[in-house]
């Protein structure tokens, strides 16, 4: 039975947060770097409430989205080697709506294979959606998650502090050592 390996995009598959410090740096003058940022809610870190958070994250994906990196090189290969492993790749990412055509536009720029692309636009947990093993960089989309599901927590400087037993800091460590 095909198993479904489902990814997130954001700081998993695409390391946005390294083009959104940089634009921040730009408008506000400033020098953080994706390290400084260390508490998920990003208002705790610098000074900005949740819609200039939110509207930076926009203003990228419609204006820099090629300008994103892949979050390691290789990521093609690795994504299309865990699919000939007989994997099922399902990207879920939440996200605004107005993003939507650019994050397709960058998986076709970087040639990330997927068997499906899901955009969540509401509060439903990620927990709820059909997969075996999911990756993603946000504790609380992991903490929900239950046998015989399995969370694996993508390493990042936000996340650092959160006690979860099953960790990568790359894709194709998850691909080499998990899957």
């Amino acid at each position: 039975m095909t198993k479904t390996l489902s990814i997130d995009f954001d700081s998993v598959i695409a390391d946005t947060m390294i083009t959104w410090t940089n634009e921040y740096n730009r408008l506000n003058g400033g020098n953080v770097s994706k390290e400084d940022i260390t508490h998920w809610d990003i208002g705790m870190v610098l000074p900005l409430n949740a819609l200039e958070i939110s509207e930076l994250f926009n203003y990228i994906w419609q204006n820099c989205w090629s300008e994103i990196p892949p979050s390691e090189s290789r990521l093609s290969d690795t994504i299309k080697k865990i699919h000939k492993k007989g994997y099922r790749i399902s990207i879920l990412t939440k996200r605004e709506r107005p993003t939507v055509q650019y994050v397709a536009k960058w998986l076709d720029f970087h040639d990330i294979y997927s068997d499906d692309l899901i955009f969540l636009y509401d509060g439903f947990p990620k927990a709820d959606y059909q997969f075996d093993l999911i990756v993603d960089d946000s504790p609380g989309n992991i903490v929900d998650i239950s046998l015989p599901k399995i969370g694996i927590l993508f390493n990042q400087p936000w996340n650092r502090d959160f006690d979860w037993p099953l960790r990568v800091n790359t894709l194709s460590e998850a691909e080499k050592n998990i899957l």
